[in-house]
């Protein structure tokens, strides 16, 4: 089974992505008539979430009698010590509200770690009812997580060998990465993916280095850690990377020039546009009629797109514009020389984009088109500052090496 790449979604503030991931949770439990298992996290981040979930706009429709709240790790400390995660849970919102029977904190009474890891999988496999996971049948309805400023999951810190542990669904870790620098016990991996949704919340302006990694596709447990279903990050302002106001995603046809945008404003939570969408009616009828466009004709096009996105820059908002831009000229009125506008070349010989498309169902570009567009082709050069990534790539790696090269030129902006 492939994971699907993760979504973005893009809050104001803290408050605002309690409300997010409130209404998230509760879509989620409207959609499950039987029992319900959430898997709560801890640290700073969801105790918003937590307080709201208390207020009666929230607690009067979640059906607490079936909802089952479990814990993603625990810090191995005594149920009444501050640092303790599912009491945070249990005094913000857990006690008042959910049956005790419901509640499932990990034991940190054992003699270690690793018994208490023991302890929480049986008890784990009891609910779910099997030895062993099964994508089809998720082990939880909703995992909330957050991520640490090394990049760690959980308590699956980078390089650490719970990270890599495949058999075994709960993980003695004797020794944490970040403070508190106390032992832990964690779900791993493979459990953490047993769910339908995966619901990152990523706060304050301290998270915005290790986001930008993540983002990056840095291989961290935070790139690892993925829904079997669906994996969403909500993201506040002060998270979120310093990044161009814009993407012109350029190319040749056949290139893959809508199916990388799309899959980059899924990636980002910006708005995807196919640059065609833009063509007054008149070149319209003149394509469909089989007649090609002169220059004359794509300047007014072109100025739509480039009006288009100053409108998303007048109100802040980003866009991801596919477009075949293959002369400077063209691209030069898209960014109208601004440095908020990135270019993203995907870059390819004629032979492998004959290759690909011969290979594309329901697709047909007759050779003397393809001709054509190598022949106009004028590949951005270093002046433009363009991201270029090859497209012999599967469309994620492709997805990362833009990201990559985005933030890098960023940091060293």
């Amino acid at each position: 089974m492939r994971t699907p790449p993760p979504e973005l979604i893009r809050v104001a503030d803290k408050p605002a992505m309690a409300q997010a991931a409130a209404d998230r949770l509760l879509a989620v439990v409207a959609a499950n008539p039987g029992r319900i298992a959430i898997c709560l996290t801890g640290g700073s981040s969801p105790k918003q979430l937590y307080e709201l979930l208390m207020t009666a706009a929230y607690r009067e429709r979640i059906p607490w009698p079936r909802v089952h709240w479990f814990i993603g790790d625990e810090r191995f400390v005594p149920a009444v010590d501050p640092l303790h995660n599912m009491t945070m849970a249990r005094h913000a919102f857990l006690d008042a509200c959910a049956p005790a029977a419901n509640i499932h904190p990990i034991p940190t009474d054992t003699t270690d770690p690793d018994a208490g890891a023991r302890a929480y999988e049986r008890e784990l496999k009891k609910f779910y009812g099997a030895e062993q996971l099964d994508p089809a049948r998720p082990l939880f309805d909703l995992v909330l997580l957050g991520i640490g400023p090394d990049g760690h999951v959980a308590s699956l810190f980078p390089g650490y060998p719970a990270v890599d542990v495949r058999d075994r669904w709960v993980v003695g870790v004797d020794k944490a990465h970040v403070a508190p620098f106390v032992p832990r016990v964690s779900l791993t991996l493979p459990a953490l993916a047993s769910c339908r949704t995966m619901l990152f919340e990523v706060a304050g302006a301290d998270k915005r280095p290790i986001l930008t990694r993540v983002l990056a596709g840095e291989d961290l447990p935070a790139n690892r850690a993925r829904s079997n279903e669906q994996t969403l990050f909500m993201v506040d302002a002060a998270a979120s990377p310093q990044l161009p106001q814009a993407l012109i995603v350029m190319g040749v046809a056949g290139s893959g020039k809508s199916t990388i945008g799309e899959a980059l404003g899924r990636r980002l939570g910006w708005r995807f546009e196919d640059g065609d969408s833009f063509h007054p009616p008149a070149n319209v009828a003149k394509m469909s009629a089989g007649h090609p466009l002169t220059d004359e004709d794509r300047w007014p096009w072109l100025r739509a797109i480039a009006d288009e996105i100053a409108r998303c820059r007048d109100k802040g908002e980003h866009i991801i514009i596919a477009c075949s831009a293959l002369k400077k000229a063209y691209r030069d009125i898209l960014t109208g020389g601004g440095s908020d506008i990135s270019i993203v070349y995907l870059a390819g010989s004629q032979q492998l984009i004959a290759e690909r498309m011969r290979h594309r169902k329901g697709h047909f570009m007759p050779t003397g088109l393809l001709d054509s567009q190598f022949a106009t082709l004028e590949p951005p050069q270093a002046g433009e500052h363009p991201i270029t990534v090859s497209v012999d790539a599967p469309v994620e790696r492709i997805v990362n090496d833009i990201l990559q090269q985005i933030h890098i030129g960023q940091d060293h902006a």
